[in-house]
């Protein structure tokens, strides 16, 4: 199943294959790489940064209709922030590089297309 939808960025861009090209691309190169940091982040157990970083991240996401994996997102943006349900965030984050994974390539094959 997709993890990928891109109504809202083909809404805001008119279907503007150049903007759509160039808001992937950036995902790609900045929001999917970005997620290697929470690694770090958590071996410090630096759970405000982790909740910053989340926050980075969530616009980028929303935009690319990943619903499901910008809730996740935005709960290790609260949790880290507010330093709450600090056991659930591992697996929230193992959760989130995986779909980033997944997002990445399909965003790879979309602007194969473009």
């Amino acid at each position: 199943m997709s993890k990928l939808d891109l109504t809202y960025l083909n809404e805001i861009s008119g279907g503007d294959k150049n903007f759509i090209r160039e808001m992937l691309d950036l995902f790609v190169t900045t929001t999917a790489t970005e997620v290697d940091q929470f690694d770090a982040l958590m071996a410090n157990s630096d759970y405000e940064k982790i909740g910053g970083l989340a926050h980075k991240m969530k616009a980028p996401i929303q935009m690319l209709g990943a619903n499901e994996l910008f809730e996740v997102i935005r709960n290790i943006e609260i949790f880290g922030k507010e330093r709450s349900n600090l056991d659930q965030i591992p697996s929230m984050i193992g959760r989130v590089k995986s779909e980033i994974n997944i997002l990445k390539d399909e965003i790879i094959d979309v602007l194969k297309s473009l």
